[in-house]
């Protein structure tokens, strides 16, 4: 009788116990309501296609161009330079607005200089430099269909866009390419808390973006052109992508 007893109260206590861990799972929350989080692809797909203006025929030979990546640590492809070269890791910054709702921006820059040089002074190449920028800022918006739970799924919304800079100077003259792709995604994932401060982030996102681009030359060897440059938009493209990312929580 008493061994009955017993095994009633440790499978009392099992069960109170199991119940406790499950409700305190479920209260399981955001410590504060500031997010400050890294994200990269682990897998992803971009096409990119040249841009037809209304009533322009399309090339029969339908030109597209495709990348496709995998790997964890890899830039997001939306932060990428849309003319080459440098590469962005955005930092994303957000603040719960309403316990279902998070408002943030990702953004992040990239600079690099790069030149030769050699111990002859009549060469030319001594002159000679490339210089590229690329700066990235992409506001966003996340839902939050569930507030509380150690997994709290999101429904994100977002848009933006990526600038950039290439300039090639052969001595005084220079050469300047420069391009702004706007961009709008959609994508859905979920927050995994491993405790109030901090989270892992799975996500599958689809973003469309349009690339506008512009050349422009310079220097005592080069003529001035007529008319001026101007901006016009040269390609479009889609990516497909499943992240990872990290935040912090306070």
């Amino acid at each position: 009788m008493k061994l009955h007893r017993l095994a009633l109260t440790v499978s009392l206590v099992c069960a109170l116990g199991s119940i406790a861990t499950t409700a305190e799972a479920a209260k399981v929350a955001p410590a504060g309501k500031v997010r400050v989080h890294l994200d990269t692809e682990v897998l992803s797909w971009t096409q990119g296609r040249p841009y037809l203006d209304p009533g322009e025929p399309p090339n029969p030979a339908n030109p597209r161009s495709n990348v496709i990546g995998f790997g964890a640590g890899r830039p997001v492809t939306i932060d990428g330079n849309p003319i080459g070269g440098a590469s962005v890791i955005a930092l994303g910054v957000g603040y719960g607005i309403h316990r279902h709702l998070i408002l943030g921006a990702r953004f992040g820059m990239n600079l690099s200089h790069s030149f030769d040089r050699n111990n002859n002074p009549d060469d030319g190449e001594n002159d000679d430099s490339i210089t590229s920028f690329v700066g990235t800022f992409t506001p966003y918006i996340e839902f939050l269909p569930i507030a509380e739970g150690p997994i709290l799924p999101f429904i994100l919304l977002r848009t933006g866009f990526t600038g950039a800079t290439l300039t090639s100077n052969d001595g005084p003259n220079w050469l300047r390419t420069g391009a702004m792709a706007p961009l709008v995604g959609v994508g859905f994932g979920a927050h995994a808390f491993v405790n109030q401060y901090f989270s892992i982030d799975f996500g599958l996102t689809f973003d469309y973006r349009w690339v506008h681009g512009i050349g422009r030359a310079g220097g005592p060897a080069v003529p001035p052109t007529a008319p001026p440059p101007t901006w016009g938009r040269t390609a479009q493209s889609f990516t497909l992508a499943a992240t990872l990312g990290l935040s912090t929580w306070f």
